[in-house]
């Protein structure tokens, strides 16, 4: 049996991969969406997916759930069929990273209506920030998040390891997404966690944000349906 893990992002559920999945024309024996609200560290979140789960995994993964996927394929290797990254990193904390992120942190608690206000147009492409609909459909994603699971997130992203130093061991495909407006997740960091892979592939999709897999499903779903017929991975 191979299972479809999604999983999402940071302030982000199962929401983040709905739109896509409901627009695959490939089908799994089961999907699973990954808990990244209740740990405190990457390698955590890793380990509750892979213990949610039996079997073959195909993994489709968003932004900082990139770098769950990723501890996933470094914990459980034989057991993952193939990954999908969509606009994600791999590197570890930069220098003052800390600071911004205790400052995310604190700018959250004060309110997490504000906050997505605040966050939801800078991870959309330019025409998404003028989508109203699209907007208020992820401040609300944002606003159902508790200030609690922002920061213990921001957390596991501050301490997170150097996902590079490992990927090379990794044997399966996996595919690499980004969006051509997307100023966090560029083509140049998607190219450098490629380099870094055995057998990866990138692609951009035009007029798409950081929170791509929202703004794009339609043509997120095209892709990787594209990817996994080429691959035989159906």
């Amino acid at each position: 049996m191979t299972t479809l893990v999604a999983v999402p992002g940071i302030m982000s559920d199962h929401r983040t991969w709905q739109g896509v999945i409901a627009a695959m024309t490939h089908q799994f024996q089961s999907v699973h969406v990954a808990d990244t609200a209740s740990d405190e560290a990457l390698a955590a979140m890793a380990a509750r997916a892979l213990g949610a789960t039996e079997g073959d995994l195909v993994i489709m993964a968003h932004s900082m759930g990139g770098r769950v996927a990723m501890e996933m394929g470094r914990q459980a290797p034989g057991r993952i069929r193939a990954m999908v990254l969509s606009s994600t990193a791999a590197e570890p904390a930069a220098p003052g990273e800390s600071e911004k992120r205790y400052a995310r942190i604190a700018e959250a608690n004060a309110g997490m209506a504000a906050y997505a206000r605040h966050w939801a147009p800078k991870v959309v492409s330019k025409a998404g920030a003028e989508n109203v609909g699209l907007l208020s459909a992820i401040r609300q994603m944002v606003e159902d998040c508790p200030p609690e699971v922002h920061a213990r997130q921001n957390l596991a992203l501050l301490h997170r390891p150097d996902a590079l130093a490992y990927l090379p061991q990794f044997t399966f495909p996996t595919l690499l997404i980004t969006g051509s407006e997307d100023h966090l997740s560029t083509e140049a960091v998607h190219a450098e966690i490629a380099r870094a892979l055995p057998d990866a592939e990138s692609q951009i999709v035009p007029g798409g944000g950081h929170l791509l897999t929202f703004e794009k499903p339609a043509e997120v779903a095209q892709v990787i349906d594209d990817w996994l017929m080429r691959r035989q991975l159906s």
